[in-house]
């Protein structure tokens, strides 16, 4: 049984210039060599994103944490994972590989040590017409500059054949879709999926891993949470303000519902934040669309276009 998405690897060409966007995003350094980044967000991981040096840029994979140590062992027998070895980052642990059907590394682990978590700002406090909640104070606040990421939250990726993944996702993790697009007219032909892990009737994200078909193959975006709006869009003027290069934001997904601002890092990969996503259990099924009927932001009118440029 998954527990959550743990942390991302990319290969990246340039060290130092990523670092420098990682830092304004909202990322802390936990360890720097010649040859790696690892950085954390606040929620206690030890590790959330890994650059590491190489000739040109791009994803390798990404890791899931396990429930029990014997689920390791249960993907070398039954899944045809890698065997189990030491996992070579500061929180240590163990892990096994397992290839998905575009060459991505999804590790599996167990074992990982955690940090105290970090401290979020106060939440703000909202009058509505019908309930009055804040009196004789302003409204918090958020400070200028970068993000306090919580954690990282979901991964969305390209994929040849989205059949074939949404098939392996399935069987190999029982990742389950929670909203899936299929071509106009066209309901057996799915293209677009949003899947959620199974913890039965426990409560989980809207998705952990968005599936979308796309001959070009690798990451779409990585995505963190952070603790609302209004954090999302003092941090959208602050990245506007050190001129790194928006692609979408702020903006209201319509399936999933969370907040969402998007930024291009250096080494050419998006960047999200999140806030205010959907809670699904096993029980609540998948929801079937048309994507011609589906707009990607509720709050604009704009093509979507460059969300996947």
């Amino acid at each position: 049984m998954l527990k959550r998405l743990h942390h991302v690897r990319f290969k990246v060409k340039d060290l130092a210039q990523l670092k420098e966007f990682a830092l304004d995003f909202g990322l802390i350094p936990v360890e720097e060599t010649s040859e790696r980044l690892v950085m954390r967000a606040l929620g206690g991981d030890t590790g959330v994103y890994i650059a590491e040096q190489a000739e040109q840029d791009g994803l390798v994979g990404f890791a899931f944490e396990v429930e029990n140590r014997d689920d390791l062992d249960f993907a070398v027998n039954e899944l045809g994972a890698t065997a189990v070895a030491e996992l070579d980052l500061p929180c240590g642990g163990h892990y096994v590989t397992l290839i998905d059907p575009d060459g991505n590394q999804v590790d599996l682990i167990h074992g990982v040590a955690r940090i105290p978590e970090g401290e979020l700002e106060a939440e703000l406090l909202i009058n509505t017409p019908a309930n009055k909640v804040r009196f004789g104070k302003n409204q918090t606040t958020r400070n200028f500059g970068p993000a306090r990421l919580w954690r990282i939250g979901h991964i969305g990726i390209f994929v040849k054949s989205y059949a074939a993944s949404s098939a392996w996702y399935s069987e190999k993790l029982g990742l389950i879709g929670s909203d899936v697009y299929n071509i106009p007219g066209q309901p057996q032909a799915k293209i677009v999926g949003f899947h959620r892990m199974n913890r039965g009737n426990e409560y989980v994200d809207h998705h952990v891993v968005a599936l979308m078909q796309d001959e070009r193959g690798g990451c779409h975006h990585i995505s963190f949470e952070v603790l609302d709006y209004e954090a999302q869009l003092v941090t959208h003027s602050y990245l506007q303000a050190k001129e790194y290069e928006s692609i979408w934001g702020v903006g209201r997904h319509p399936h999933g519902s969370h907040v969402f601002d998007v930024w291009r890092s250096p080494d050419g990969a998006r960047f999200e934040t999140f806030s205010d996503t959907d809670l699904f259990r096993e029980e609540d099924g998948t929801n079937y669309h048309d994507i011609s009927t589906v707009v990607m932001d509720k709050w604009s009118t704009e093509p979507p276009d460059k969300y996947f440029i």
